[in-house]
């Protein structure tokens, strides 16, 4: 028998406490958790010298663990230095007919003009650069965070809702699930060779499969073990692909779509995190069912280990 919805959502993500906000202009936004930073947004937009705008050209979320010593996610540098945290963007973007990346920043920013903290979260209102700083944005987004304090297995919850828009015309939005959409990206301390993923469904194709309710990672990052969730909302749009199968631990959902400034481009997802290797199928239910408001039953699960990179080939002598 399904258990009522109500008693679902109570399981699954119940919001204890409002959230402890700190902002520092131009620079940060503090979350906490029983005094402990459980989240930080990267805000920064120092573009001073070319080596400075590499490090601060994108927002993202970093995320630490219960004790808020250790930081779970990488920031700039080290391999891939455009992926942070929890992040957002899309490397093809089409607007008056000429298209930008803004997946891996080229020639164009993402630059927070604005930051208002909630009870429990705080929105980011920011500018999606066109090819110069002196024009008019391709795209202004709304970026509303929301944290929770989860039920067990979980220690934090953390929502995103996106609105994405043009100022005029419409603004196709597109790239590949390797490089666009809305991803989390563990540390550069990452065990690889432990990356784990969980995927709802049996034999689940995920280079193939679209639209999922959820996938987990479990992934080691100093020696310790964490499980993170992505809740896909039904709400987003369909056809959605999943990156989730690196050794380095990268993996979001990508979405695409066209937006105009009558009807944005709207994204929600919820993550979830918790300490130590979580393979709890009937808690990632409850968590999705909460989130999306239904009554599924627990699916059967495909477990995979990451993608190892392919050996290098011997040197010739």
């Amino acid at each position: 028998m399904k258990a009522p919805l109500c008693l679902l959502a109570l399981l699954a993500c119940a919001t204890l406490s409002a959230a402890d906000i700190t902002v520092t202009p131009n620079e940060a936004v503090d979350v906490a958790q029983d005094g402990k930073v459980v989240a930080r947004f990267m805000m920064s937009h120092d573009v001073s010298t070319p080596a400075k705008r590499l490090d601060h050209y994108k927002p993202y979320l970093h995320v630490f663990d219960p004790s808020g010593a250790l930081r779970l996610t990488k920031g700039p540098g080290f391999n891939f230095t455009h992926h942070r945290g929890i992040m957002l963007g899309f490397a093809k973007i089409t607007v008056d007919g000429k298209t930008y990346d803004r997946w891996h920043m080229t020639k164009g920013d993402q630059v927070v003009t604005d930051v208002k903290p909630t009870t429990d979260g705080f929105v980011a209102a920011i500018d999606w650069q066109g090819a110069t700083a002196q024009d008019k944005p391709i795209l202004t987004e709304e970026r509303a965070f929301t944290f929770t304090k989860a039920a067990a297995p979980f220690y934090v919850g953390i929502e995103m809702k996106s609105t994405l828009k043009p100022d005029h015309g419409e603004a196709k939005i597109d790239g590949d699930p390797e490089h666009a959409g809305a991803q989390f990206r563990p540390s550069e301390k990452i065990d690889g060779t432990k990356t784990t993923y969980v995927y709802p469904g049996k034999d689940v194709l995920i280079h193939k499969v679209r639209d999922l309710t959820w996938v987990a990672e479990i992934f080691t990052v100093e020696g310790k073990t964490f499980t993170a969730l992505i809740l896909n909302h039904p709400s987003n749009p369909k056809d959605t692909a999943f990156s989730a199968y690196r050794d380095y631990g990268r993996f979001g959902a990508f979405p695409k779509g066209v937006a105009t400034p009558e009807s944005p481009f709207k994204l929600r997802y919820q993550w979830l995190i918790a300490e130590g290797d979580v393979r709890d199928a009937a808690a990632f239910q409850q968590a999705y069912n909460a989130f999306a408001g239904v009554n599924e039953p627990t699916p059967a699960v495909t477990v995979m280990l990451a993608e190892q990179p392919k050996p290098k080939a011997p040197a010739k002598k």
